[in-house]
């Protein structure tokens, strides 16, 4: 009985190496190619990902600009109509402004302003509409020569400055 497992064994043994040898560059082959392919698809991920980063970053830096390019206008309409105030008064240089900034519409600066008047003296903070078209005092008491208050609340009203 030993000598017929022996023989078995030889047998078996002997086809192994055979299809061994046979089987190893299919085996290898079929790793390197699979290896290749795996390696491509690890490129065209890094490269989609990178576009995508790529277009993420583009889409922030548009994002960016625009606000500011936003808030430079804001700041220019503002400026503009902060002018157009010093215009109106009697001495431009002595104003001081404050809480300043654009109705909704984005075309009426609403703000608190004081300046000096004919003697010389500061008034006093007033509420101030201001718009290409139309600039409004919130009317002190004592100030005579200005339109009727009830213009500058309407005007207010209408612009949502207060």
């Amino acid at each position: 009985m030993p000598i017929a497992g022996l023989a078995i064994g030889a047998i078996v043994g002997c086809d192994k190496p055979g299809h061994r040898a046979h089987d190893d560059p299919t085996i290898q082959a079929a790793i390197e190619k699979g290896r290749r392919e795996q390696e491509a698809a690890d490129r065209q991920m890094r490269e989609r990902a990178a576009q995508e980063e790529l277009a993420r970053r583009d889409s922030e830096q548009a994002e960016i600009d625009a606000r500011t390019a936003g808030d430079e206008a804001r700041i220019a309409i503002m400026a503009r109509l902060e002018q157009r105030l010093r215009g109106a008064l009697i001495e431009p240089s002595s104003m001081q402004i404050r809480n300043q900034r654009l109705a909704a519409d984005g075309a009426t600066l609403c703000a608190e302003f004081s300046a000096k008047n004919k003697q010389g003296v500061y008034v006093g903070f007033r509420r101030v509409v201001v718009s290409d078209t139309v600039v409004s005092f919130d009317q002190d008491p004592d100030d005579t020569y200005r339109e009727p208050p009830h213009r500058f609340a309407a005007i207010a009203k209408i612009t949502g400055c207060y």
